[in-house]
C-alpha cells in the first residue's frame, strides 16, 4: 500500500441515546460520500454507548481508498476546539461527577434489551464501560468473553437501565466517564470523531461539560499536529434529537457543514 494508506485513522463513536445511532450512521455515510473514506478502513475504532454498537457492526477492515485519508485531512476542523485552563477545569469536574455516577447507579432498574451484532467484528473495535467503583474499561470486542454484555454495559444509562455484570463484575454507560473517550486513541495519523452527544456550541449546562471533555480529550493530538474530524450537531438540532428521523439527518448536514 502508498502511504496514504498507510496511515492511521483512528474513529471515535460516541454516546447519543437511541437516536445517536442513526446520527452515526448518517454522518459516516455523508463523510465517505464527500471523502471516500471508509469507516471500515479505520485503524481502530472506540465506541461509547451508542457508539458500542456501531463499533460491533464492522464485521471487519476494509482496504482504505486512495486518496481517502487526504481528503478527510482537507475538512478537518478539530483546531476550532482548543483547551484553555477552564475547559481543563470543567473536565475534570466531569470525569470526578461520572466516577459518582458509577459508584452509586441503581440496582433495580429495567434491563434494557439490545440486538447486539454476532462475530466477526472489526480487529481494532473496541467498546467503553465503566465499573461501578469509577474504572474505565476499554474492551476489545474480538477478545471479549461475552461480547453481547459488553456492548449492553457499554449504553446501560445509569438511573434508567439495571448495570450489566461483564466478567463477574457490575459494569454501566461508558458515556459516565466520557461522552466519546476520545483520549483512547492510539497516536493516530488522523482522528474522526463522531459525538451525537455534544452540540457544536451551546446547549445545556451537561452539553457544555461534554464538549468542555472532548475538547481537553482533544488536547494533546492537535498539540502533536494530528488532523482531527469532530462531527457534532447543531444546538437546535440538539436540542429536538429526540426525534429519531430529523436527527439522523442532522447527521448528514454536520458532515455537510464541514
Amino acid at each position: 500500500m502508498g502511504a496514504n494508506e498507510d496511515r492511521k485513522v483512528s474513529l471515535v463513536v460516541g454516546a447519543g441515546g437511541p437516536t445517536g445511532g442513526p446520527f452515526i450512521w448518517a454522518a459516516l455515510e455523508a463523510l465517505e460520500h464527500r471523502t471516500r473514506w471508509r469507516a471500515s478502513s479505520a485503524h481502530e475504532i472506540i465506541g461509547t454507548s451508542a457508539g458500542a454498537f456501531v463499533s460491533a457492526s464492522f464485521n471487519g477492515r476494509s482496504e482504505p481508498v486512495a486518496g481517502s485519508v487526504d481528503a478527510l485531512i482537507e475538512v478537518a476542523n478539530g483546531h476550532l476546539y482548543p483547551a484553555n485552563q477552564a475547559v481543563r477545569g470543567a473536565a475534570a469536574l466531569r470525569r470526578f461527577a461520572g466516577r459518582l455516577i458509577a459508584r452509586f447507579a441503581p440496582l433495580n432498574k429495567e434491563i434494557a434489551a439490545y440486538n447486539v451484532p454476532d462475530a466477526p467484528f472489526h480487529p481494532g473495535a473496541t467498546a467503553v464501560t465503566v465499573r461501578r467503583a469509577g474504572t474505565r474499561v476499554e474492551h476489545h470486542l474480538a477478545d471479549a468473553n461475552d461480547v453481547e454484555a459488553v456492548v449492553r454495559a457499554s449504553a446501560a444509562i445509569p438511573g434508567l437501565n439495571q448495570p450489566i455484570e461483564v466478567d463477574g463484575v457490575l459494569h454501566v454507560d461508558g458515556a459516565v466517564h466520557s461522552a466519546t473517550n476520545t483520549d483512547l486513541v492510539r497516536e493516530p495519523d488522523v482522528i474522526v470523531v463522531i459525538a451525537p452527544m455534544i452540540p457544536a456550541s451551546g446547549g445545556t449546562v451537561v452539553a457544555r461539560f461534554h464538549r468542555a471533555q472532548l475538547r481537553a480529550e482533544l488536547a494533546k493530538p492537535l498539540q502533536r499536529g494530528v488532523p482531527v474530524v469532530v462531527v457534532m450537531p447543531s444546538e437546535a438540532a440538539h436540542a429536538e434529537r429526540r426525534d429519531r428521523e430529523p436527527f439522523a439527518t442532522e447527521g448528514a448536514a454536520a458532515v455537510a457543514r464541514l
